[in-house]
């Protein structure tokens, strides 16, 4: 008997040694040391897996972004699969394959295009979003073969839509293969396709027509509010493929108004439209005249213009820079000097140096200096009988719109930097039967919308139209503020201002800025375009064959992996040493 063996067991280690054959003993450590061998093995094989290559040369996508890929029957929308498929496609680019990415919306647009390099591809795609208009197909295929360049082999084209596309003059035959991928799995959408706001016996109403694109009866509510609060709602039921008109009564004071169909359907942006129901401030004619009645009536037609008369004796040089009138008119009446910003007409001019007249002659038949000219659109000049106009064949004022044997009778100048627009018509009123015939009051307000366009009450556009804004000559910059409160600045020329960022659907108001700060508010709507949103199966677009493109392997590799592994399996392994010890 001993009372301990803690001597005895180096004795005993030492002769397990010397046995030849032992049993394995399980070891953690030994298993992770094993497995961390291994995985290194294997990294330094850099070993892969090969997966197809879309192409090895040249892979353009077309992307629809209209209004109908907003629909959401399909998870997330038939826009964010189309993003989705984009990104796959760009996933399988080679290393020296080339991608453009092209957007078909309103306008295509080419948004990105890289080498075998990715990251800008998938920048582009996390930017990209949809428009609220249609999609024009023939843009996006004319940059599509634009991107190819003359030589087209090894390039194919994806379109990634629902081929609700502006339907194109006559079938595409593309000189590479294309491939169509239909996104989109209902047509049912019932949407707002005109909202107007017009005039009646008993004042303003709004008329909204409603339209039921799909197969199935809908049930739907509509809403009107004016200046954001709500007036009334009706319950409807719609057939299949049917339409109907809804008419609410317009308040007086009311600046815009709103129909809202709920509930919302699988395509809701087509379920809100907005006009605009009050005219912004009228413009201002001064009109220096004798009393000729037929001036200031052919001019008083237009809606949005206030004229006001004054005899040439109370005319003053000062009135020249006034910028509270929008257009000189003078009736035989030539001042000194001429106004320099705001636009001006004259009438039967005396003889004047500065002009160019001379005395009055007889013309004779009055003609057209060019075809279709649009200052003389439904003006009939035929067996106008002129006994005396003055004599413009010196004159160098501007380009010549009426002519006659004895030379011009009419001569518009369009603005520029020094000078503003103007017109000067030699024919004396009393002395012709022009101001009896009705060419005359359409002939005066084509020249008076020419001089000062002014804003009248529009309907709405759709979106990506360019909408040309005429602030009026007094105008020192407009702002445009967006639905979504975002105010743009517009540059100013001659021909107004034009403002073409109309891809969001709302009401945009326009403010005219002037020496002495806000001169003018106005407003214009943008509402979508409504269509159906059945996806369609097949494009008028046929391509090259598809075998014609050069294929390739696409390599992933899998050592980084393996290296991640290893490197794991050995920090496994020695917090397992360190618990141990």
């Amino acid at each position: 008997m001993v009372g301990s063996t803690l001597w005895w067991r180096p004795i005993n280690l030492d002769r397990q040694a010397a046995v030849p054959w032992q049993k394995l003993r399980p070891s953690w450590l030994l298993a992770l040391q094993l497995l961390a061998a291994a995985l290194v093995v294997g990294a330094l094989l850099q070993p892969a897996f090969a997966t197809a290559q879309a192409l090895s040369g040249q892979t353009i996508v077309i992307i629809d972004t209209s209004e109908t890929m907003q629909a959401t029957d399909v998870a997330p929308s038939r826009f964010g699969k189309a993003v989705a498929e984009a990104r796959s496609l760009v996933a399988e680019l080679g290393q020296h394959a080339r991608m453009t990415l092209i957007t078909m919306g309103p306008t295509a647009a080419v948004i990105a295009s890289s080498d075998g390099q990715r990251q800008p591809l998938l920048d582009a795609l996390d930017h990209l979003e949809p428009s609220a208009g249609a999609a024009d197909l023939q843009d996006a295929l004319q940059l599509a073969v634009a991107a190819a360049g003359p030589k087209t082999t090894g390039t194919e084209l994806f379109v990634l839509s629902d081929g609700i596309t502006e339907p194109l003059p006559e079938p595409v035959t593309l000189p590479f293969p294309v491939q169509y991928k239909e996104i989109g799995a209902s047509g049912e959408n019932v949407g707002v396709t005109a909202l107007n706001v017009l005039p009646g016996l008993d004042g303003l109403s709004a008329d909204a027509r409603l339209q039921n694109y799909g197969q199935i009866a809908a049930n739907v509510t509509v809403e009107m509010a004016a200046n954001g609060r709500l007036l009334g709602a009706r319950a409807l039921e719609l057939p299949g493929g049917g339409g109907q008109d809804v008419t609410f009564d317009v308040p007086p004071g009311t600046l815009y108004v709103q129909v809202t169909l709920l509930p919302h359907d699988d395509l809701a942006v087509d379920q809100t439209a907005v006009a605009v129901a009050s005219a912004p401030s009228k413009l201002k004619v001064l009109l220096v005249t004798t009393g000729d009645v037929f001036l200031q009536d052919a001019l008083s037609l237009r809606p949005d213009v206030q004229v006001v008369t004054e005899a040439p004796s109370a005319w003053r040089p000062a009135q020249a820079l006034s910028p509270s009138i929008d257009l000189f008119v003078f009736d035989g009446f030539v001042p000194a000097p001429l106004p320099a910003s705001a636009p001006y007409l004259i009438v039967g001019p005396p003889p004047d140096r500065a002009l160019g007249s001379g005395p009055p002659v007889s013309p004779g038949p009055l003609l057209p200096a060019e075809a279709d000219d649009p200052l003389l659109y439904d003006v009939d000049l035929a067996d106008v009988s002129v006994a005396l106009s003055a004599d413009l064949s010196t004159s160098n004022f501007g380009q010549v719109v009426i002519t006659s044997a004895l030379g011009p009778v009419l001569m518009v100048r369009e603005a520029t930097a020094s000078s503003p627009a103007a017109a000067v018509l030699g024919v004396y009123p009393h002395s012709s039967d022009l101001v009896l015939r009705d060419a005359w009051p359409v002939l005066l307000a084509h020249l008076s919308e020419l001089l000062a366009p002014g804003t009248v009450l529009q309907p709405s556009e759709p979106p990506g139209a360019t909408v040309n804004l005429q602030p009026g000559p007094s105008a020192l910059a407009v702002l445009v503020t967006r639905p979504d409160g975002h105010v743009d600045r517009l540059a100013l020329s001659a021909a107004g201002a034009l403002f073409s960022d109309t891809s969001e659907t709302g009401l945009y108001r326009v403010s005219v800025l002037g020496a002495g700060g806000t001169t003018g508010t106005s407003y214009f709507a943008v509402n979508p375009v409504g269509t159906p949103i059945q996806p369609q199966q097949s494009l008028d677009v046929a391509g090259a064959p598809t075998h014609s493109v050069v294929k390739a392997p696409l390599y992933h590799d899998l050592w980084p992996a393996l290296a991640l592994a290893a490197l794991l399996a050995l920090m496994v392994e020695w917090a397992v040493y360190f618990r141990a010890h």
